[in-house]
Formats: C-alpha cells, sequence, structure tokens
C-alpha cells in the first residue's frame, strides 16, 4: 500500500544530515517551523520557514511549492494507474 504523509516536525526531530543542511536564517534554524513530505516513508521534501522576510517570494524560497505539487500528483496519479 502507498503511503503519502505531511508532517511539521521540531528542530529535534530531524536526522543529524538534514540538522546539518536545513537554513539558519531568520530566527535561526533551531526556532524555525519545519514541513516534511514522506511517501512511502522516504523523505521527499523538507522546508523550512527560516528565511529573510526579503526572500519571501514564489520566484525565490518558495519555489519548491509548485514542484511539490507535481510530484504528488505524479505520485498519485501512478498509484491509481497501478490498481
Amino acid at each position: 500500500m502507498e503511503t503519502f504523509e505531511v508532517t511539521r516536525p521540531q528542530f529535534n526531530d530531524l536526522t543529524s544530515k538534514e540538522k546539518g543542511s536545513v537554513s539558519n536564517n531568520g530566527s535561526g534554524k533551531e526556532y524555525a517551523g519545519y514541513i516534511r513530505v514522506t511517501h512511502n516513508g522516504e523523505t521527499i521534501l523538507l522546508e523550512s520557514d527560516a528565511m529573510e522576510p526579503e526572500d519571501v517570494s514564489f520566484s525565490r524560497d518558495l519555489s519548491w511549492i509548485p514542484e511539490i505539487i507535481k510530484k504528488a500528483y505524479e505520485i498519485g496519479k501512478a498509484s491509481f494507474l497501478s490498481v
């Protein structure tokens, strides 16, 4: 069975590798809000709101949004067609 999950982990819930690679802008990575998207237990997206106010635009740091919507669509379509 295919699983698709969206969670909001805290910094302490991240793996050591993830903690080392997330953005430290804004108030700092320890205080940022996170969103994790997993498919069958594998993280396909990890993003945070750790960004400077001037960086908040869909053409810069938030460009991942259309990409993850498309990826979710493709995963859903593939799951539906395999039934």
